[in-house]
């Protein structure tokens, strides 16, 4: 199994041979699908909500074969631009699709693109495999974290630290040993614009769990 940190909210989890990607948005497309070409065509596109740096460029990934998973208001958002193949969800149940067991829970958030609004802002919980991945998505922390780590019970995590949008780092780690109990913590969202810095190794030092800040493109191989 290999998970990539695509760039900035973006990643990628591969495993015998199913593709999911999270999030699509790349700075540099060119050098993102030389990089990584599995973006292109994946099997599953998650979407966990519509602003501009979260489905950007999810008409230059999304092929034939792709199916996008989003809540409803972002996939009739999507329809409308031309987009095809949806699996409308929304938040309570469990689905499977292409091998890959999802459920979307609560983000605390804002959700729109072209001042449409485009329903809730949600994280993603996917079984791939015998692992079980956390996209948080954009949110703050909330007590309700602590029933997904209790009904989900993730072993993996992709947490955004950057601030002003999202959780800061320092409220991230927070998050991460207060309400959870992750094998392994990858840092997202930060770093890429400005407003959003943050020390991904302070992150990392400040967390109980193992964290993995990886570089954009960078792949790591997870047993």
């Amino acid at each position: 199994m290999k998970i990539t940190y695509v760039c900035h909210a973006c990643v990628l989890v591969e495993h015998e041979g199913v593709r999911v990607l999270v999030d699509p948005f790349f700075t540099d497309f060119a050098a993102a699908k030389r990089s990584c070409p599995g973006i292109v065509d994946p099997d599953v596109i998650f979407l966990t909500h519509g602003h501009d740096d979260h489905i950007g460029s999810i008409g230059l990934v999304a092929g034939k074969n792709t199916l996008i998973v989003a809540l409803p208001e972002l996939c009739s958002y999507l329809a409308k631009k031309g987009l095809k193949n949806f699996h409308s969800v929304n938040f309570g149940g469990t689905d499977e699709k292409k091998g890959v067991v999802f459920s979307f829970v609560p983000a605390v958030h804002s959700s729109a693109s072209d001042n449409v609004y485009l329903g809730s802002p949600a994280g993603v919980v996917f079984t791939l495999g015998s692992k079980t991945f956390y996209h948080m998505g954009d949110t703050d922390l909330f007590g309700d974290m602590a029933f997904i780590q209790k009904f989900h019970r993730p072993n993996v995590a992709f947490v955004p630290i950057g601030g002003r949008y999202t959780m800061t780092a320092e409220k991230a780690a927070f998050c991460c040993n207060e309400f959870f109990s992750f094998d392994l913590v990858v840092p997202i969202h930060y770093n890429t614009f400005p407003g959003i810095e943050a020390d991904p190794i302070a992150f990392q030092r400040a967390v109980n769990s193992v964290v993995l800040p990886l570089k954009p493109f960078e792949t790591f191989d997870l047993k």
